[in-house]
């Protein structure tokens, strides 16, 4: 399951790639967030003890530059209580 911006990049990946000569972890975060959530590139089995049911969940990359995973650190850090440090 792929959104509008991995289809974008996947789609131009060339063009970005040999024309616009992006740096190095650009590059690494653009592949990230392509592949994030592609059962090709592995996940992880879960079994409910109780019924025994199975379900495969994909990994996902964990980069704030990715749509699905920067929204849940985005989630997850806004609902920390904020600290003010004076000096």
């Amino acid at each position: 399951m792929s959104n509008i911006l991995q289809t974008i990049f996947i789609d131009y990946y060339e063009h970005i790639l040999y024309e616009l000569h992006p740096r190095q972890t650009e590059v690494e975060n653009i592949f990230k967030m392509t592949h994030c959530g592609d059962p090709s590139y592995g996940g992880a089995f879960f079994v409910c003890p109780d019924c025994g049911e199975m379900k495969f969940t994909p990994f996902r990359c964990k980069s704030r530059f990715c749509p699905t995973c920067g929204n849940m650190y985005n989630v997850g850090v806004g609902s920390l209580p904020q600290k003010n440090c004076t000096i």
